[in-house]
C-alpha cells in the first residue's frame, strides 16, 4: 500500500504546475481535486479505494433566502486498513449551480480525506510552486495513465 501510496504522489509532482489551483478567496494553493482523484483510479485498483458519503448540505443563507455554501463530510477507505478518515469539505454557489457546488464540497472532503494518508502531501507541506500557466485542457488522468502502463 505504502508503494501505491508513494506512486500516487510522484504521479501529483509529475504533473505541477498544470494541476494546482489557487483558491481566490484563501489564496491557498493544493492540488485540484479531479487530479487527485484521477490520480487515485490509476494507481489503485476498482475496489481498492473508495470513499462514503455522511452529508452533503447547504449553508449560510444570504439575504434573500439563498443558500451561499455547500458543505460535505466524507469517509475516504483504502482497502485492508481499518482506519477511515473523515473530513468536511465546502464549496461556494457560484451562478445559481447547486449541483456543482454538492459536487465541490464533496471532491474538497475527499481531498482533505485523502490527506490522512499523506496523499497529496506537498500541498500541506506547502512545497507547490504556484506558477501562472495556461488553462489545463487535458482530460486530468490522461496524463497519468501512460506512466502506469
Amino acid at each position: 500500500m505504502k508503494a501505491k501510496i508513494k506512486k500516487v504522489n510522484e504521479l501529483l509532482k509529475k504533473g505541477e504546475p498544470e494541476n494546482i489551483s489557487v483558491d481566490s478567496y484563501s489564496g491557498y494553493s493544493g492540488y485540484k481535486p479531479q487530479h487527485i482523484i484521477d490520480t487515485m483510479n490509476v494507481v489503485f485498483e476498482i475496489g481498492e479505494w473508495g470513499f462514503t458519503e455522511y452529508s452533503n448540505e447547504f449553508l449560510n443563507r444570504g439575504d434573500d433566502g439563498k443558500p451561499q455554501l455547500a458543505v460535505a463530510s466524507i469517509g475516504v477507505w483504502l482497502k485492508d486498513i481499518e482506519f477511515i478518515p473523515m473530513a468536511y469539505g465546502q464549496s461556494r454557489i457560484t451562478r445559481g449551480d447547486f449541483g456543482d457546488a454538492k459536487k465541490g464540497a464533496q471532491t474538497d472532503a475527499i481531498k482533505k480525506a485523502l490527506s490522512y494518508f499523506s496523499i497529496g502531501n506537498r500541498a500541506y507541506h506547502g512545497k507547490l510552486e504556484v506558477k501562472k500557466t495556461p488553462d489545463y485542457k487535458e482530460k486530468p488522468g490522461a496524463k497519468y495513465k501512460e506512466e502506469i502502463h
